[in-house]
């Protein structure tokens, strides 16, 4: 939702994938993810060759690419970084999907590096021990700047659960920001992981014509 928004606004945005364990982005765009980002860091593929158009004007996404036997090492490497500076002159804004954090360590470097990293809980879903997990993210990374972002809250909910915390697949730990980002698509999947067939471009396309014809 978060990129979507930024690219009508003119802002030209880049989503990368760099959950290289359980990808999805590439699901949500219906797209394969025969290559991407694991593919870019190894050196086998280009920045070029990997991005793709989305539907929306000014959205492009990298997939994750093929699941390497080693993915926290190749996010951690200089190849990463150099990429990540190379897209910053290029894009007004860069949305990276991490992987979850507190599971696997693969996203905590990534988080540190963000301009503005998020760590997102989804309401009634994820765990609420997992609270405590912010804390040592800030005192152990020293992250200066991390937010946290509450989802999935109905507007008539007055008394959430008992159950905020982490989960896989929505309490991510995310970073996102000019030059490193993330936002996890996870709007575009049901909760029993099927793809929903009128993605969230869909609906914001709609919601924005919609306007249109009302002020008109």
């Amino acid at each position: 939702n978060l990129a979507g928004i930024i690219a009508f606004t003119g802002k030209k945005v880049l989503i990368i994938d760099l959950d290289m364990r359980k990808p999805k982005i590439h699901r949500g765009f219906g797209v394969k993810n025969d290559k991407g980002m694991s593919e870019i860091l190894v050196g086998k593929n280009t920045v070029k060759d990997c991005t793709h158009q989305s539907s929306l004007k000014n959205l492009d996404f990298i997939t994750a690419g093929t699941l390497p036997p080693n993915p926290s090492e190749i996010i951690v490497s200089k190849e990463f970084d150099e990429t990540i500076e190379a897209l910053k002159k290029t894009y007004d804004l860069i949305v990276i999907d991490n992987p979850p954090v507190g599971l696997v360590t693969d996203g905590i470097p990534v988080l540190s590096k963000a301009d503005f990293p998020i760590y997102v809980f989804k309401a009634n879903f994820s765990r609420k021990n997992f609270i405590q997990n912010v804390d040592r993210l800030i005192n152990e990374n020293k992250l200066s700047k991390l937010s946290v972002v509450l989802n999935g809250v109905e507007s008539n909910n007055r008394g959430y659960g008992s159950k905020y915390g982490y989960g896989y697949g929505y309490g991510y730990g995310y970073g996102y920001g000019y030059g490193y980002g993330s936002k996890a698509y996870t709007s575009y999947y049901t909760d029993d992981g099927v793809f929903n067939k009128k993605s969230i471009f869909d609906r914001l396309k709609s919601a924005f014509k919609k306007n249109e014809s009302t002020e008109d």
